[in-house]
């Protein structure tokens, strides 16, 4: 992982990347967030997209691939 600080967090339950200055997710309502985290998905439809019901994504949103 790289030295610098990442622009966003990730919500360790739903996996939504939200501003560092978000106290609770927009999505689920969750208050835990983590800087571990991994690859970026863009969900637009996520009715349409395999990807998105792969990795339960219902929400349209920026969402991390791996979180930790």
């Amino acid at each position: 992982m790289s030295t610098r600080r990442k622009i966003f967090k990730a919500c360790r339950r739903c996996r939504l990347l939200v501003d560092r200055e978000v106290v609770e997710c927009p999505n689920c309502g969750s208050r835990d967030f983590t800087d571990e985290w991994e690859g970026v998905i863009i969900v637009i439809d996520p009715g349409k997209s395999l990807v998105a019901s792969k990795l339960n994504i219902n929400k349209p949103g920026r969402y991390a691939l791996k979180v930790t």
